[in-house]
């Protein structure tokens, strides 16, 4: 007798299961979405040249992007970038030049509203979010931002789009 009690506990578990599976994955495909508009190539002035951030879709999952500035003789690179979306959330992935070892460091999307999206790693030493704002078509603010020596610290990055998004 309980083990057919059993059955129906699981058919009634699994039928509750998918559809909240289901939605969780609806709404990081959704979100995901959203973050297309970061494709193509971005440029900052800096007092040391521009810097230059260039993203591309590998697939459904994955926006590969890359940090670099142009030198005279050479080009730079900076940071490797990566978003994607897995089943336990979407990931913002960079791998900075001198900085962890050159392991990726991943930081989760825990909010995304206004165009404006948070990447949060509370473990990591500096910094904790990192922060994407489309504030038009062609321009975007970073920002980076936690604490630093005991205190809050952050730094924003004003990036305009170059040329027209492919």
């Amino acid at each position: 007798m309980t083990r057919h009690r059993a059955i129906p506990r699981r058919v009634a578990a699994i039928t509750v299961l998918i559809p909240a599976l289901l939605l969780c994955f609806v709404q990081q495909e959704s979100e995901f979405s959203k973050l297309q508009f970061l494709q193509g190539i971005w440029k900052m002035e800096t007092s040391k040249g521009p810097i230059f951030e260039q993203w591309a879709r590998v697939d459904g999952n994955t926006l590969h992007g890359k940090s670099y500035r142009l030198t005279e003789s050479d080009t730079l690179l900076l940071e490797q970038l990566q978003l994607k979306r897995r089943s336990e959330g979407i990931f913002y992935i960079p791998v900075v030049r001198n900085q962890n070892d050159g392991q990726p460091v991943a930081f989760r999307l825990i909010s995304s509203a206004d165009n404006r999206f948070v990447f949060e790693n509370k473990t990591h030493d500096f910094p904790q979010r990192i922060i994407y704002t489309l504030v038009q078509y062609d321009s975007i603010v970073a920002r980076i931002e936690g604490i630093s020596k005991g205190k809050e610290a952050g730094s924003e990055f004003y990036f305009k789009r170059v040329g027209k998004r492919r």
